[in-house]
């Protein structure tokens, strides 16, 4: 289990960075833009159009490295005073539940990515399709549900959250 954990760490991590590498991206095109508009008094052209379809991705590429290493908020102030035993019992419950929850979440953003498809929506100023953006999308949350149900099953079995680098 810990040589099937450790490569979904990896896996997940990567995409992670990836998400992470297009907030950089917006960032610096956000700083830019500002500077251009400074100093030509125009803003650059489709800047909010490309910030708008990467934040999509940045959201949803970090969701399966967050499942996995737990880093999700909880309420533990009813593990503190219960047994041993019921504490793990809730933490089992809240594993199954976010489980749940993002089984929902992958379904209605496949929902949204078909809507967005069968429409032919594209972007305002650049003209591009938005569609291929909600799929990628569609696929990183879908990777949650498996991403979960490993993390569920760690907690079944006593398996406390990852703190190992991968």
């Amino acid at each position: 289990m810990q040589r099937l954990e450790r490569q979904f760490l990896l896996i997940s991590r990567g995409a992670a960075m990836i998400g992470v590498l297009f907030l950089l991206m917006i960032s610096g095109l956000s700083v830019v833009d500002i500077i251009t508009r400074e100093i030509s008094g125009q803003p650059i052209r489709g800047a909010g159009d490309i910030a708008h379809l990467l934040t999509i991705l940045i959201i949803a590429a970090c969701f399966p490295a967050g499942l996995l290493e737990r880093r999700q908020i909880k309420v533990t102030f009813l593990g503190a005073i219960l047994p041993r035993a019921a504490n793990r019992a809730l933490e089992v419950f809240g594993a199954l539940m976010t489980g749940l929850m993002f089984l929902a979440i992958a379904y209605y953003v496949t929902l949204h990515a078909q809507r967005v498809s069968a429409s032919h929506e594209y972007t305002m100023v650049l003209n591009l399709p938005i569609a291929p953006w909600w799929w990628v999308a569609t696929a990183c949350f879908w990777v949650c549900v498996p991403a979960q149900l490993f993390v569920t099953v760690a907690e079944i079995l006593g398996r406390p959250a990852p703190y190992h680098e991968a």
